[in-house]
């Protein structure tokens, strides 16, 4: 693997087939031994490099486990790195995220009496689902991440291919998945719709700053706090964009979305009532939609709903007994 600076990371990774979709499996990281060289040894800047670019590509992380030979044995909720999916469009900080994973290893596998945390560089396997990639794309996601962004992080594409499924009753006509989403425009099940949707509201808001106002525009969502740059001249603006299906009456924000927009010029462009369809090959095809724009806009802090909170347990005193002497 190559990093944008085109260093080659010493760090061994692979994708293969996974309960119909992919995986991506970094190799554990160990230190001088025996006198066999260290291995691996830029584990952690690769994990981080990984995220970026599945990132670029739209990807949801299904499930993240510690995958190494000694702890296999364990079921899968035993060696489980994050408590639910994780679509890495909504990543607003990688590097935390990064440390998230490799932190939630420490104690994974370990005996009931260790004293110390254990190995935060295991072997993880990341199950995906990535528009574009299905389980037969494997070999082709590989080399994919090891060279860079993918088009769509440009923002080039309103029609995003996604893994073929077995089409069901739902899939037929106009926004038919009325289950995948909750009223307004909050929480999507359906990841790769949710991705199809904002990619769109993001191309439209680029072609109408660029075409009517005459704007030059870049899509920097991949790596911003706000989704589209916007410069004439000395003047630069940031946009935040939203995208729905339905008649968006809300919008989801995350504390840094609001943060950077209290702090800077900042316009807010909802593109709602997106029409979308999934075509036979598994494809989302998105068209139309409402465009809906606040100038010089600060999120108030009347206008704002708590929907999420971070918890901290505190020192817990009752420890679940696991099978003695595990290896980590």
């Amino acid at each position: 693997m190559t990093d944008d600076r085109g260093r080659v990371l010493d760090a061994e990774y692979s994708v293969e087939p996974d309960g119909g979709q992919v995986a991506v499996i970094l190799e554990s990281m160990s230190g001088r031994a025996d006198g066999r060289p260290p291995r691996n040894t830029d584990y952690r800047p690769a994990l981080e490099l990984i995220l970026k670019r599945l990132k670029e590509r739209g990807a949801v992380i299904e499930a993240a486990i510690v995958d190494s030979r000694r702890t296999q044995m364990l079921p899968e909720s035993s060696r489980s790195l994050i408590m639910e999916p994780i679509p890495l469009v909504d990543a607003q900080d990688l590097h935390a995220l990064r440390r998230r994973l490799t932190n939630a290893q420490t104690t994974i596998g370990q005996a009931p009496d260790a004293r110390r945390p254990g190995n935060s560089t295991k072997r993880i396997r990341l199950r995906l689902v990535v528009p574009g990639y299905g389980a037969s794309d494997a070999d082709r996601l590989a080399a994919d991440l090891a060279v860079g962004p993918s088009p769509a992080a440009a923002g080039e594409l309103a029609r995003l291919p996604v893994p073929v499924r077995q089409p069901t009753s739902r899939d037929k006509g106009t926004n038919p998945d009325r289950s995948s989403r909750s009223d307004g425009s909050g929480y999507m099940n359906d990841q790769i719709l949710k991705v199809a949707l904002e990619q769109h509201a993001v191309r439209t808001v680029m072609d109408h700053y660029r075409d009517v106002e005459g704007y030059e525009v870049e899509n920097v969502g991949h790596r911003e706090s706000y989704d589209v740059r916007a410069t004439r001249g000395t003047e630069e603006l940031h946009i935040e964009v939203k995208g729905s299906s339905r008649l968006a009456d809300k919008v989801e924000l995350t504390s840094n979305e609001v943060n950077h927009a209290r702090g800077t010029d900042t316009h807010l462009v909802v593109v709602d009532e997106i029409r979308w369809r999934r075509l036979p090959d598994g494809t989302i095809e998105t068209s139309g939609g409402r465009a809906r724009r606040w100038t010089a806009w600060t999120p108030a802090e009347e206008h704002l709903t708590p929907s999420r909170y971070w918890y901290r347990p505190p020192a817990h005193t009752n420890e679940l007994p696991l099978p003695d002497g595990i290896p980590v």
